[in-house]
C-alpha cells in the first residue's frame, strides 16, 4: 500500500457491497420523490377538477381535464384529456354493466329548460390530449372554446404540470443512468 492509503495498481479489490447498497438507497430516494411529485401533481390539478366537477351539467361546464396518475412501473403522469359526453334517453339504452371497454356509463337526472327532470343515460369517453414533446407542454389552443374560468386555471394548472413533467423526465434519465452502472457492476 501507498503512502496516501490508496492500494497499488497490481493489487485488485472485490466488488464493493457499499456501492451497491448506495445505489439501492439512490432507488429508494428516486421512487420517494417520484411519490412527492404525484401528490404535487394531485394538489396543482385539485383546484381545477373540483370546479371541473361543481360545473358538470351546467352552462359553464367544461370538457377538458387534467389526469394525474401514477403508472404500474411507478413513475407518475400528468396529463390531459378531452370529455365526450354524450345523452342518450334511458328507456331506449340501458345501463348495461361492463368489465371492461373504454368509457363509462350511468343514468343521471338532468334538469330540462322546462324545469322538469328526465332520466337520461350518459355516455362519457375521453381523448388524450397530446403533448409537444421539445417544450413538454399542451397547446394553449386546447382550452379554446372552453369556458373562461377553464381557460384561466387550466393554463395556471398546465404551468404547473409541464414543470413537474420535466422533473420527471429528468429522475428518468437518473434511473436510466443507474440501471447503467448496475449493469457494469454486474459484470464485474
Amino acid at each position: 500500500m501507498q503512502e496516501n492509503g490508496f492500494k497499488e495498481e497490481t493489487e485488485r479489490t472485490p466488488k464493493n457491497n457499499s456501492v451497491d447498497e448506495d445505489l439501492l438507497k439512490l432507488s429508494q430516494g428516486i421512487k420517494a420523490i417520484r411519490k412527492g411529485l404525484f401528490e404535487e401533481g394531485m394538489s396543482a390539478s385539485n383546484t381545477y377538477y373540483l370546479a371541473f366537477k361543481k360545473t358538470n351539467f351546467t352552462k359553464e361546464q367544461a370538457s377538458v381535464s387534467p389526469r394525474v396518475r401514477m403508472r404500474e412501473c411507478g413513475s407518475p403522469s400528468f396529463s390531459w384529456e378531452k370529455i365526450i359526453k354524450k345523452y342518450h334517453p334511458a328507456i331506449l339504452h340501458p345501463t348495461v354493466r361492463k368489465n371492461n371497454g373504454p368509457g363509462k356509463s350511468y343514468i343521471a337526472r338532468i334538469k330540462k329548460e322546462n324545469g322538469t327532470f328526465v332520466e337520461t343515460k350518459v355516455c362519457l369517453t375521453s381523448k388524450h390530449i397530446k403533448l409537444n414533446n421539445s417544450t413538454k407542454a399542451i397547446s394553449p389552443s386546447a382550452f379554446k372554446g372552453e369556458p373562461l374560468w377553464a381557460q384561466i386555471a387550466g393554463e395556471a394548472t398546465e404551468r404547473k404540470l409541464c414543470s413537474l413533467r420535466k422533473q420527471e423526465a429528468a429522475l428518468s434519465r437518473i434511473v436510466k443512468n443507474i440501471a447503467v452502472i448496475k449493469a457494469l457492476r454486474e459484470k464485474l
